[in-house]
């Protein structure tokens, strides 16, 4: 009796093991593969590619030799720094003397926007139209603000929170704990019911770089983009046989 349940027992095991699936995971081998960024140079440019490179070559060709081109020479390296630069003094004040023409003499001072100024230095030697494209890339327009002595008061203290403004040398301030005082625009003290004429940049005039205080003044457009006022200055200096020049004199401290 004993022998035929262990024979059971066995034959029932070994059908159970036979049905049942064992799978095991075959080995395997890892293989690394390099990838390698194709230099433009190695790439096969298409037909379509090479006709238009030869449609465009002419143009790019008559524009490096425009911007290549060179309007007049800088007597030194102009500096952009604060609170006062030999480039932002410069661009001031030729912004000044260029709206003074467009003008009659209608102004009395000119600012330019401290990060309008796109480059950190106008270095010595010649100066091309590239370089004054970037020196000043935006289009904004050269714009006349009529503004009582209370906004002129805020552009000052403005300017004295920013530690300094490009200003041309008509306007003069002190800056004491970040506080404007002793502001003489020739060498006058502000004076109340007086209407300053003062030539900024469309983006400021129109309450850029902080100056809300401006939205609400008068104003004259002149109809002049800002770059093309700055190739007209240096092609009129080259004229007139002058280098590029300029200091600084204390006229924000």
């Amino acid at each position: 009796m004993k022998t035929k349940l262990l024979l059971s027992f066995s034959l029932a095991l070994a059908i159970l093991l036979a049905s049942c699936k064992v799978n095991h995971l075959a080995q395997v081998q890892p293989q690394s593969y390099r990838m390698e960024a194709q230099s433009t140079s190695e790439r096969t440019v298409s037909a379509a590619d090479s006709k238009t490179e030869q449609l465009i070559a002419p143009y790019k060709a008559k524009m490096d030799a425009e911007m290549n081109t060179v309007l007049g020479v800088a007597a030194r390296t102009l500096e952009h720094k604060k609170p006062e630069g030999t480039l932002g003094n410069w661009m001031a004040d030729l912004f000044y003397e260029q709206m003074s023409e467009y003008t009659k003499g209608n102004i009395d001072f000119a600012s330019m926007n401290y990060g309008g100024i796109r480059i950190p230095t106008l270095q010595a030697g010649e100066v091309t139209r590239g370089k004054i494209f970037e020196l000043m890339p935006f289009d904004n327009m050269l714009v006349i603000v009529h503004a009582d002595a209370a906004a002129v008061q805020q552009f000052a203290d403005k300017i004295a929170k920013s530690n300094g403004i490009p200003v041309s040398k008509q306007f003069q301030l002190d800056i004491k704990d970040g506080k404007a005082q002793n502001v003489r625009i020739n060498g006058q003290p502000l004076q109340e019911g007086k209407i300053y004429k003062i030539g900024l940049s469309d983006y400021v005039a129109n309450g850029g770089d902080d100056c809300t205080f401006f939205i609400d003044k008068k104003q004259e457009a002149l109809g002049v983009f800002m770059r093309d006022a700055i190739i007209e200055y240096v092609k009129k200096q080259t004229a007139q046989g002058k280098k590029l020049d300029a200091q600084t004199d204390g006229r924000v401290k």
